[in-house]
């Protein structure tokens, strides 16, 4: 499950012992790592580098820019050094694999981006009270943090290091950041704590919500499957009475392939039955 596979093992002699892990690559992190490499290479050409920094990075100088609602994901692929990107990459590495195992790809990446949304709106806040439009904000530590901040919610056991708890981790992270945003003024340290903030409360506050919701959809389905198979019985049993009545001649081409249709429907239904039944 990621990073938080503690590596406390007995050997043989019954003695424990620690064992460090890393978490596997799973494949949207694979993805996402491909992404912003082949993006940071860019900085080998300079002429495409600012190409692509102009066109995606997250600014707020003029109206257009404004308007240019892709930046809020593009700025989240850009980066400005090796060591900004090189950071970033390992927190990814090491903590969304957690997530896409928790939540599937689909999920992880739609909180991985909405933090790094909710990071560029803290940015956004920040400069809109000094003033300051024209810098440019690029980078993952925003959904980055988002991801260590969820895991820090959802699995308070962990431990970095073997000795510190992560909720303690992601704490003396805000506190950095709310030294350095107040302290230094530094925004990209306020879109950081922005991101960190956001990962940790969605799951606290959106999760019981959504929680619910999926239950209510899956309750929806059900009941919707069932009807369709009262309806669809109905069906069958008006057709086999006029068959009795009139002959199989008398059926239309729309009732012999209603017919078809659940004979087939009612053979896939007794084999996802028969497999609930092995499965228990």
């Amino acid at each position: 499950m990621g990073w938080q596979d503690r590596g406390y093992n007995q050997g043989d002699s019954g003695s424990s012992r620690i064992q460090i892990r890393f978490p596997p690559m799973t494949p949207m992190v694979i993805v996402l790592l491909a992404v912003n490499l082949a993006f940071f290479l860019l900085k080998i050409f300079e002429t495409p580098y600012i190409f692509a920094l102009d066109w995606g990075g997250l600014r707020f100088s003029t109206y257009g820019e404004f308007a240019q609602v892709w930046r809020w994901v593009t700025y989240q692929y850009l980066h400005g050094d090796g060591g900004h990107i090189f950071f970033n990459m390992l927190s990814m590495y090491f903590f969304l694999p957690t997530l896409e195992q928790r939540w599937g790809w689909k999920r992880a990446l739609g909180f991985y981006t909405l933090g790094g949304i909710a990071a560029g709106l803290v940015y956004l806040l920040m400069v809109t009270i000094t003033g300051q439009w024209g810098v440019y904000l690029i980078g993952a530590s925003g959904s980055v943090l988002a991801t260590i901040g969820a895991v820090a919610y959802l699995y308070p056991e962990i431990r970095l290091f073997m000795i510190i708890p992560i909720r303690v981790f992601a704490a003396l992270l805000a506190i950095l950041y709310v030294l350095t945003t107040v302290g230094d003024r530094n925004f990209s340290d306020a879109a950081h704590l922005g991101g960190l903030a956001f990962g940790f409360l969605a799951p606290w506050v959106a999760g019981p919500f959504l929680l619910r919701q999926q239950q209510n959809f899956k309750q929806w389905n059900k009941d919707r499957a069932q009807q369709a198979e009262v309806d669809e019985q109905q069906e069958v049993d008006r057709i086999l009475a006029k068959v009795a009545e009139r002959g199989m001649h008398s059926l239309s081409g729309a009732e012999k392939r209603a017919l078809s249709r659940a004979t087939e429907n009612q053979r896939r239904r007794d084999a996802e039955r028969e497999k609930r039944r092995s499965i228990r």
